[in-house]
Formats: structure tokens, sequence, C-alpha cells
């Protein structure tokens, strides 16, 4: 009883399994065909007789597989998907559009293997599309997002060019002017100095009036010669290659150029012993904003000033620290690596310094970092992007 039991389930299974792959065959979610040696159409799914909106008696035995495509799809499965077929027996994953009846097209993927009898003859072609509609709106996607970025890509360029040409253009207008406006200010000095000693003036006032023309003119020759560094130092920093320099004896030199008998200064290379940068570039970055924490040491207080190099994730950083004046941050952040801008007027100054470090140190492809409070000092960190020489072993 249990052993006919157990058979009569055995055949209701084999009758659900038989349905099944019929039912698999017309509901797949691919469209299947089946197509003779020449490409006629002899069997389809109800899955590829929807997308195409075609019954199945209007193409069986009516119309060949091209016929289904496009008129470049056709072009393509003549010249190239046919002979491959016959030559291999298969092709897999060529895109083609389907020709819809309403018109319309679908984007699919077709894969296609060719069955021979005995004799090595081609019988039947049995060919797999799948639908890429939703493949083709992101590929779709992706390309105008692609043609978007290089055409932003080009803008960013064109104006990074312009943008070069224009400073190009105002650093040589700069420096020209700077250099054929010397001789006239040198003149107008000559002039007033000659003057001063010869002319007589009854005014009260006039000694007065005298001194503040010559302040003036003081003023005018220093911004003029601030503009012809600043220019000269850049274009320096374009020409002379990068090298290697060992910090402790280029910094103790540069100290000891400075003259400063009051000036405590604490040097620390042990991180980083050596950078590689352009001299001429390090040594401007170093005599100005050392020079200015020597120039705007609070009064009253012997100026302590620490200059050392530390690694922070895998950036060089050059810093130098002073105990001076220090400069109101949340007034000036902006304004801090502006030409010709000074924080404390009642210091003699022409506010080039730090327009020139931060030029240099940009140039390098690097970047600035301040900290600073009144009355206690300030900080600069200087992230330089070039390597720095290994520790172990000395300087190569």
């Amino acid at each position: 009883m249990g052993s006919t039991s157990t058979k009569g389930h055995l055949a209701y299974d084999l009758r659900l399994t038989e349905e099944r792959l019929v039912d698999l065959y017309d509901r797949a979610p691919c469209g299947y065909c089946s197509c003779l040696p020449d490409g006629t159409l002899v069997k389809l799914n109800q899955t590829l007789l929807g997308w195409l909106g075609y019954q199945y008696h209007e193409l069986v035995a009516q119309k060949r597989l091209p016929d289904l495509f496009t008129l470049g799809g056709r072009i393509h499965y003549e010249t190239h998907c046919a002979p491959l077929l016959a030559l291999a027996g298969e092709v897999r994953e060529i895109s083609y559009l389907l020709r819809r009846r309403d018109g319309g097209t679908l984007p699919v993927l077709l894969s296609a293997v060719v069955q021979r009898d005995e004799t090595d003859q081609p019988l039947v072609m049995r060919v797999t599309l799948f639908d890429i509609t939703e493949r083709r709106r992101y590929e779709q996607q992706l390309l105008r997002a692609k043609t978007e970025a290089e055409h932003q890509r080009e803008q960013l360029r064109v104006q990074n060019e312009q943008l070069s040409r224009t400073n190009a253009d105002l650093d040589a207008f700069v420096y020209t002017a700077s250099h054929d406006l010397k001789q006239p200010i040198n003149n107008l000095s000559g002039l007033f100095e000659e003057l001063s000693r010869t002319a007589t003036f009854h005014d009260p006032a006039a000694g007065q009036m005298l001194g503040l023309v010559e302040s003036a003119l003081g003023q005018l020759r220093d911004t003029i010669e601030g503009l012809a560094a600043v220019v000269k130092q850049q274009r320096l920093a374009e020409t002379l290659p990068t090298e290697v320099v060992e910090m402790q004896p280029f910094a103790e030199e540069i100290i000891r150029g400075l003259a400063s008998s009051d000036a405590e200064f604490t040097l620390d290379f042990t991180a980083v012993p050596a950078l590689r940068m352009s001299r001429a570039s390090l040594h401007s970055i170093l005599v100005n904003l050392l020079s200015n924490s020597l120039h705007y040491a609070q009064p009253g207080r012997p100026p302590r000033i620490a200059v050392r190099t530390t690694r922070t994730e895998g950036t060089s950083v050059l810093s130098v620290e002073d105990n001076g004046r220090g400069i109101d941050l949340r007034r000036h952040r902006n304004e801090l690596f502006q030409l010709f801008r000074r924080f404390h007027p009642e210091v003699p100054g022409t506010g080039v310094g730090l327009f020139l470090v931060n030029r240099l140190v940009t140039q390098a492809g690097g970047r600035i970092d301040v900290t600073s409070a009144v009355g206690e000092g300030t900080a600069f960190r200087l992230f330089l992007p070039d390597p720095l020489l290994p520790l172990a072993g000395g300087i190569a």
C-alpha cells in the first residue's frame, strides 16, 4: 500500500515537472526563440511575444530573426553575427535593438548557439534575449555625467589658463612698474633732501610738514621695493629647482643674519631633519616669518621663537611660533595674507611679508595654518607636500 502511494506521488511530481518546464519556457524572465539555419523563426516564448507585441502566428514561419532588429542591427547581424555563428557555432551578449509592432524599440543582449545533426550540419539555432532597458538607461546617465564632467574639466582648464595668463601679466606689470617707478622716487627723494638742506621756511609748521613728506616718500619707496621683491621671489621660485635643505644649519645661518641680541630661539628638526624645496623660497619664507616674530615682539617681554618640523599624516610641517603681540584672527583671518595689510599700525612695516610667504607656500603646493592670541603670540604651520628624506642613513 505504501509502495503504491509512493509511486503515485512520484508520477504526480513528474507531471508537475513537465508542466513547469513548459511554463518556465513561456514565462521566463528572458526571451527565447528557435530559428532555422537561415534565421526563419520556428518557435518563440510568450515573454518575447509580449515584448514585441506580436501574436505567435504573425512571426513563426513568417519572419526571420534579423527582421526583428532595427536597420543597423540587421546589417550587423548579416555581416558579423551570422558568419560568426556559422564559424564558431555560438555568440554571446551582442547588443541589438528589437523593433516592436508599435514602432518602439527595446534594447537586448543576444546570445545564440547552433545545434547540429549527426552529419555536423546546422539543424536549429537557439537564441536567448535579455532586456537591458535599465542597464542602457544607467549607461546613458553615466555617459551624460562623464560628458558633463569632461565639459566642466575643460572649462576649469580654460579658466586656469586664463588665470595663469592674468597672473603672469599682472606680475609682469608689477615688476615693470616697480622698476620704472624706482628712478622717479629716487629723484624725488634727492630733490626733497636738497630742498630740506638749502631752503628756509618761516612757517612754524614747516618742520612737521617736511617730516610728513619724508615719511610718505619712505613708505612709497618701501611699497615699490616690496612689490618688486614679491614678483622677483616668485619668478625665482618658478625657475630654481628643488633641492635637499638640511634644516639645522640652514635655520642657524638665517638667525645669525637677523642680529637680535635679546631673542631666544629654539630649534627642533628631529622629526624632519631635511626639506626638499627651492632653497631661495625656503630662505625667503623663514626670513619673513622670523623677522615678523622679532618685529612684532610684545613690548617688555624678550622674544621667544620656536622653529620645528613635524610629520602629520604623511605631510611635512614646518612651524614658527612666537610669544609676540599676536593677531586678532576673529577680525583679520580673511585678510591675513592680503598684500599691504598690516595689523599693528603702531609698528612700521610694508605688509608684504605674509603675502609673499603665502604665495611661495601655495606655489610649492602647500598651505598655511595660523593660530594666534592677542598679547600671547602667533604660530604659523606650513604644510608642505614634498616628501622628506628618511631619517635613517642621513641625507642622500
